[in-house]
Order: C-alpha cells, then structure tokens, then sequence
C-alpha cells in the first residue's frame, strides 16, 4: 500500500513518520529548506509518544513533482493551502484511491468533492500536538495521538482499503478506528480547537490558563457553548456531553500547549484564523446564532 503524506507539517510529518518506522511505503510532499534537509538527511521526530525516530532515504517531492499514484491521500494542509492541493490530488490518484483530509476545518471532503467529484473523499480528524522544530525535525509534544476517519458520501470505497489504514497505523503506535459519524467526530474536533484557539489568541495565554478557574477558563466555556450551538444549528448529530467532552479535552493537555494558529500569529505567518475563528462568527449570522464571544475575538483580530 503506497500513501502520500500531502503536507509536511506537524501533523502531516507524524502521520507519515510513524507509518514509515515500520516499513510501510510513504511518500511526502513538503516545500523549501524543510524539503531539502528531508531529502538530503532524512526526517527527525522526538515524539512523546514514541521516542526519538530518524527516517532515512526519505521520498520527498513538492507538489508538482509527483508523478506516480497512490492508495491513500492525507490530505494535511493549513486550511489556506487547501485549493493548492486539488491538482495534487487529481494527479495522485487512481480510481480506488481514497483521500482522508486531516485539517482543521469541517467538511473538508466536500468542499474538495465539488472541485473533483471522480475522486473518493472520505473525512478525517486527528489529535496532537507537533510541530516543525527546523528544517526535517518535528517535535510530537506529550503522548496523545489519534487519527479517526470515515465514509460520510458514500464512496464506493474498496473493501478492506479502510481497515488496513487503521491496521497500519495502529501498528505504528497511533490510536486509529473507523468512526460510524465522522462528521460528527470532525465537528468534536473542530469544536474543540476552534475555542482552543480564539481563547489562546484572545489571551495571549497557552491551555494552562483555561485549566484554572477565572476569566480565560469561562471565555473558552462560552466559546465551546457557542460553536456548539452553531453546529446545531447547521444539523450537525453532536454529542449530548459535547460541552464536557471538550471540557475534558483541554484538561487533558498540558499547561504549556498551544495551538498552531496562536503559534502562526506569534511568528506572524499565514494562519488558519479565518477558518477557526472569523468563520464561526459568520456561520454564527448566516444561522441566526449568537456568537458575542467569536465576534469579541474577531473584532480584535480584524
């Protein structure tokens, strides 16, 4: 089985990483001086998890250099690099390759469907904390890492093709199953990380100050409230517990955590903030749902 790891960063380099150190066939698209030390040296990851993993020989291309098909896409991009990939795609897979975004947005299969409808878009979440350390180094911060995926349009998705992707990773030590609502797992996620983020940038503060009781800790309460709402709204199946599993999630983390959208506005990159943030504010008006919270957060970074 040949996967193609479709953006090399925390997230994508993990994924593709781990599935490597034991053996299976991986290839990474990646970009710049990341690219080239992979290519010259290898990938590096100190992983919480796992340990210290030195990939060698790694194959590593840009996007447009890949010439080959495989069976399984992960699609792992900022949510602004997403329309970059739709060529990608296109001419990286074969009629059974199946395609399993991991971003942080909802519904990220569809959206990709309406542009290439002959190609299988399944949906994906994924929890961790990793991020680029230097060129070809990650680093996997703490020991949670769970990829979760299903089938939520259907696709004629050949049999076996799933289970042996669950299979492969949980051989490489990442918690994976194939969820029975996806979209309802990916709204969790979301839900989750969206509040994470607006929290943190609102405060300039990592998840130890939602952990304790005090203003931080009840913005992000009522940002959770809020995106919960809106996902009502939208006809999302959410969870009955949602709010407190998303409460538990955040405890779960270290004191010390951050997201990727609070550390891209720190080294004042590209971030993902209309999509988690700005984007929530607007469904919040399209769906006649109050978002006094969002729209604080947003009014501030506009």
């Amino acid at each position: 089985m040949k996967y193609l790891i479709a953006g090399t960063g925390g997230t994508g380099a993990a994924i593709g990483a781990f599935l490597a150190s034991e053996g299976k066939d991986v290839t990474f698209i990646a970009r710049g001086a990341h690219l080239e030390t992979m290519k010259k040296n290898g990938l590096i990851i100190d992983s919480g998890l796992k340990g210290h993993i030195e990939i060698k020989n790694v194959k590593a291309f840009e996007g447009k250099d890949i010439n080959e098909k495989f069976d399984v896409i992960f699609i792992c991009v900022k949510s602004y690099s997403l329309d970059d990939m739709v060529p990608v795609i296109k001419k990286a897979s074969h009629s059974d390759t199946i395609v399993i975004p991991i971003l942080n947005m909802f519904k990220t299969g569809a959206k990709l469907k309406e542009q290439l409808p002959e190609v299988k878009f399944l949906e994906g979440c994924i929890y961790i904390s990793a991020y680029i350390d230097g060129p070809g180094k990650i680093v996997h911060a703490g020991e949670t890492f769970k990829v979760f995926f299903g089938n939520p349009y259907n696709e004629n998705v050949k049999e076996g093709l799933m289970e042996q992707v669950v299979s492969d990773l949980r051989s490489a030590g990442v918690t994976s199953d194939i969820s029975d609502d996806i979209l309802r797992d990916t709204f969790k996620k979301f839900s989750f990380i969206s509040a994470f983020a607006a929290a943190g940038a609102f405060y300039d503060t990592d998840a130890g100050a939602s952990h304790r009781e005090g203003e931080e800790r009840e913005f992000y309460k009522s940002l959770v409230r809020e995106i919960i709402e809106v996902g009502k709204a939208m006809g999302v199946n959410t969870s009955p517990t949602l709010f407190e599993e998303d409460m538990a999630t955040i405890d779960s983390f270290g004191d010390d955590i951050k997201t990727s959208l609070q550390r891209d506005l720190e080294a004042g990159k590209n971030s993902e903030i209309d999509t988690l943030i700005f984007g929530v504010s607007k469904l919040g008006k399209q769906y006649g749902i109050s978002t006094p919270c969002y729209d604080k957060v947003t009014v501030k970074f506009s």
